[in-house]
């Protein structure tokens, strides 16, 4: 008897993620910081005042909603996109992935559709998929979720999951016009808004435009990550927005955890009252900044013919989208976890159709769709956030001789600077509908 057919339905539905793409990320991925990007003095300082200031407090427990101040500074840092919330609107979370994960507990039953970019964040679809829902991917371009795709798919829609001023995998924004127009579709309608802005202070050139929550959208939230902010492993982040929606979260955290870690959250707020962010982030941009241009540099020259990638206007990641016909995942491999910061496009996409789980593990239900509904294929995400500007040229050109070998010497001409396409995926084939 299968493993399977003994679990329960939703441990099934768990279990299916270790069939799928469930694993850990292999080392250098693209995931992470490397070791001169983290504030290692400022978190020892931090650490050693508030054992000697705040020992009682930050040894014992705390709120379950999380420190008061904390939510306080939360509320400021959304006023500046002009979203205007009181601390009870606030809930700090271990990180954005645990406030997805508490969304799906509160809003989502088995089969809800929810609608998501094509492609979108890993850790999201990894977050909301063992509650069972419908995944509905949405058509993207260069400026964002396009209109149309979004109005066809709000009807009967429980949630919506959008990436609004940095998203991953691709490093885009949400273009202004695009987000009035799609912010006017949320609000007209009966879908929870989830608006995840965990990399949206990890900007470039300019900051992007303020988010849809904060243009009229009534009925939903929006998510951060301090650990974006300050370091990948303090796992501290917040959700904010519905106050109904917020105290809901808040009752699903108490069956799990009763609060999040208040020693983390004294050293944060220490780092926050003593200007640390303010301090840093302008030089984190610079840094980011530097290895998206080294990596764009070295995929312009060493990327073969029918290549294309994006050009991130912010965030960790890059979008490459492969000659038609070539499989990222089989393509990757044979290099296992020796070091290449890449991951297949497939484990970013849910297909046009919808999805309820991986497209390898046997249990998906696709609709009909005249574009192809199955997840992209030809498509992979090459981080540059762990990557050194030393390191980029031998990652990029192995990569190329990858793609290389790979078409066996059909796609090897040298790539045309200037070919980034914004969001744009590949033709994808279609996927007809299985029976269960």
């Amino acid at each position: 008897m299968s493993l399977y057919t003994k679990l329960p339905p939703m441990a099934q539905r768990a279990a299916l993620l270790e069939a799928g793409e469930g694993r850990e990320f292999p080392l250098g991925c693209g995931e992470g910081r490397d070791l001169e990007l983290l504030p290692v003095a400022a978190v020892g300082r931090a650490m050693r005042r508030v054992l000697a200031r705040r020992a009682p407090q930050a040894l014992q427990h705390g709120p379950c909603e999380g420190l008061e101040p904390l939510r306080e500074w939360v509320c400021a840092h959304l006023a500046a996109q002009g979203l205007r919330l009181e601390p009870s609107q606030v809930l700090i979370s271990s990180g954005s992935r645990h406030a997805l994960d508490l969304l799906g507990k509160v809003l989502i039953d088995p089969a809800s559709p929810v609608l998501v970019q094509r492609p979108t964040r890993l850790g999201a679809l990894r977050a909301l998929r063992p509650y069972g829902p419908r995944l509905v991917g949405l058509r993207c371009d260069g400026q964002g979720p396009e209109p149309e795709a979004l109005a066809n798919a709000l009807p009967g829609a429980r949630m919506a999951y959008v990436q609004s001023r940095i998203d991953d995998p691709t490093g885009q924004v949400i273009a202004e016009a695009r987000a009035r127009e799609l912010a006017r579709l949320l609000a007209d309608s009966r879908c929870w808004l989830v608006e995840d802005q965990s990399y949206g202070e990890l900007w470039f050139d300019q900051p992007p435009a303020p988010g849809l929550l904060a243009r009229g959208v009534e009925h939903g939230v929006v998510l951060g990550s301090f650990s974006a902010l300050v370091f990948p492993g303090l796992r501290l982040g917040w959700v904010a927005g519905h106050p109904a929606l917020i105290a809901r979260l808040a009752q699903a955290r108490r069956a799990a955890e009763p609060q999040p870690c208040s020693l983390s959250q004294w050293v944060l707020l220490h780092m926050l009252r003593d200007g640390f962010v303010e301090r840093q982030l302008p030089g984190l941009r610079m840094r980011y900044r530097e290895r998206r241009d080294a990596l764009l540099e070295a995929l312009r020259r060493h990327m073969p013919e029918g290549v294309a990638w994006t050009r991130p206007q912010g965030g960790a990641h890059v979008w490459l989208s492969l000659p038609q016909g070539l499989d990222a995942a089989e393509l990757l491999a044979p290099v296992g976890q020796e070091g290449l910061p890449l991951l297949p496009g497939q484990w970013f996409d849910v297909g046009a159709g919808g999805c309820a789980s991986f497209g390898d593990c046997g249990q998906c239900r696709f609709a009909e769709d005249p574009e192809g509904a199955a997840p992209v294929r030809n498509a992979l995400r090459l981080g540059f956030a762990n990557l050194p500007p030393r390191a980029v040229e031998p990652c990029v050109a192995r990569l190329a001789g990858l793609l290389g070998g790979a078409r066996q010497g059909s796609i090897g001409a040298r790539a045309r600077p200037g070919r980034e396409p914004g969001r744009q995926l590949a033709p994808l084939r279609v996927h007809r509908l299985r029976q269960a």
